[in-house]
């Protein structure tokens, strides 16, 4: 389907007027002090209102390699059920600063293994559509693979990230896991569970990452991302990775209401290049 997905969230997460969007996405890059790493392959970035989340957001995007060609989004539903996982379908994603196009050949290898595109999922959904300006700024040339997880389950990340693993066979891609962590809880409370996932994401314990978001020590609204990155990243380094934090903050920085926060982590995952 020839469909070109427009922006929903335009002039309310980000700016709408293409120079000053384009102008404050370099800001955030640039300003993280972060010089891109050729061994960095996966990213975590937050999705909230540029505002409250975009500098961290831009330090993962710095740590990325230059030169990316496939940028695979891989972000919660917020606003429509998606019960495994949805693979859009369409022809590219349209924003302030112009057209991302989708990468065909990474979509029909996925739908060859049997993921389905639920087009309503992905018409609103802007955890999604909040990372494709930086996408767009990093990388001018890159195509993108948008997709949808609607399970936290482990054993069904594990089997998705394979078959994501197995679709990206040939290309230079970055697979980016968009996801918030603690959602509306004092300060001092966020840090404790933000930390809790931080440290479980370090580890590379997909497991304790699980657990501790299933009984609510730790929230992430994108844990199957997350997950799901974590997976990807043992399938493509045989297991020699480092999973790394670029950067931490909350909402409290930028609005000054440290009442009911939501924290924002920028996390990477690299080979390790000496093994």
């Amino acid at each position: 389907m020839h469909l070109k997905r427009r922006p929903a969230v335009s002039g309310l997460f980000y700016p709408s007027e293409p120079g000053r969007l384009r102008a404050q996405v370099e800001g955030y890059i640039r300003g993280s002090r972060l010089a891109p790493d050729p061994s960095v392959f996966g990213l975590v970035c937050p999705h909230a209102g540029y505002v409250y989340s975009g500098s961290v957001a831009g330090m993962a995007y710095a740590s990325a390699p230059d030169g990316i060609g496939t940028a695979v989004i891989l972000a919660p539903c917020h606003r429509y059920p998606v019960r495994t996982v949805s693979v859009f379908g369409g022809e590219s994603y349209l924003t302030p600063i112009g057209e991302a196009v989708v990468d065909r050949a990474v979509v029909e290898r996925l739908s060859s293994a049997g993921y389905d595109w639920i087009p309503p999922a992905h018409a609103a959904e802007h955890a999604e559509e909040v990372q494709v300006p930086f996408i767009q700024t990093r990388w001018p040339d890159a195509s993108i693979v948008p997709v949808l997880i609607g399970a936290g389950d482990p054993d069904f990340c594990r089997v998705f990230a394979a078959d994501l693993s197995s679709a990206l066979s040939g290309t230079n891609a970055v697979v980016i896991a968009s996801s918030d962590l603690s959602h509306y809880h004092p300060l001092a409370d966020a840090n404790a569970m933000d930390g809790i996932l931080m440290d479980d994401f370090r580890r590379r314990d997909t497991a304790a990452l699980a657990r501790h978001v299933a009984d609510g020590s730790s929230e992430a609204c994108g844990a199957g991302p997350i997950l799901t990155l974590l997976f990807y990243a043992e399938v493509e380094s045989g297991g020699a990775f480092d999973a790394e934090i670029a950067g931490y903050s909350t909402s409290a920085s930028a609005s000054g209401d440290a009442t009911a926060v939501v924290g924002y982590m920028a996390g990477t995952v690299r080979r390790r290049m000496n093994d």
